[in-house]
């Protein structure tokens, strides 16, 4: 016999990017390896915007929260937390990629001096600049973290970067990563995706910004 699916309220796990740090501006790369910047005063603005969108969301309903353990996303995290007046945790499996050597560094210049390394970091999932990571280490952690996320039940916050974001969605979708570029994911946005105990799993929304207009 078929089981039915299972209806009952599912895990909703809220994907927030940071707000700007001065890093995001400049178009530079800030990985776990990096510099570590904190948000600047536009940032700061963002995330409270972003902690007003989520008390929305998800209105009185509790809600656990996660941050990286990056300075950024730990800032952005407790303002969320403030707004909820909970406690955030740090998961550093949240973190951004390390980007290696790259870290620090901007695209504009990779762009115009390592234009083929930059290709294939962007094409090949084993590609790894020297002491950084490759997509596939990403991808491995982040997807455990996700998983820890998901065990916790009921409403889930989680702050933190644009690759780890990134790589939850195609996951979910299916989408390879080639195509993992063209999932918009801005500063200080909200993405939702929701699990059942069965195993079913939607995403609800992606990239969210109305709360910074």
């Amino acid at each position: 016999m078929v089981q039915p699916a299972d209806e009952g309220a599912p895990t909703r796990v809220v994907l927030v990017r940071h707000g700007v740090t001065d890093f995001t501006v400049g178009g530079k790369l800030d990985g776990r390896g990096g510099a570590d910047p904190s948000l600047n005063g536009d940032g700061l603005r963002q995330v409270a915007a972003a902690a007003a969108g989520v008390r929305r969301l998800i209105g009185d309903n509790p809600a656990t929260i996660v941050t990286s353990s990056l300075r950024r996303a730990m800032e952005t995290g407790a303002a969320i937390a403030g707004e909820l007046g909970v406690s955030a945790q740090v998961d550093a499996d949240w973190d951004e990629q390390n980007f290696g050597d790259w870290d620090d560094e901007s695209l504009a210049d990779l762009t115009a001096s390592h234009p083929e390394d930059l290709q294939r970091f962007r094409e090949d999932p084993h590609y790894a600049r020297p002491d950084g990571e490759t997509h596939l280490d990403l991808e491995a952690r982040v997807l455990v973290a996700f998983e820890r996320a998901v065990a916790r039940g009921g409403t889930v916050v989680v702050a933190s970067h644009r690759k780890p974001i990134m790589t939850v969605l195609a996951n979910v979708l299916g989408i390879p990563h080639q195509r993992i570029w063209r999932l918009a994911t801005s500063p200080a946005s909200l993405t939702s995706v929701e699990v059942w105990k069965d195993g079913g799993i939607s995403v609800a929304f992606v990239n969210d910004t109305s709360h910074l207009r």
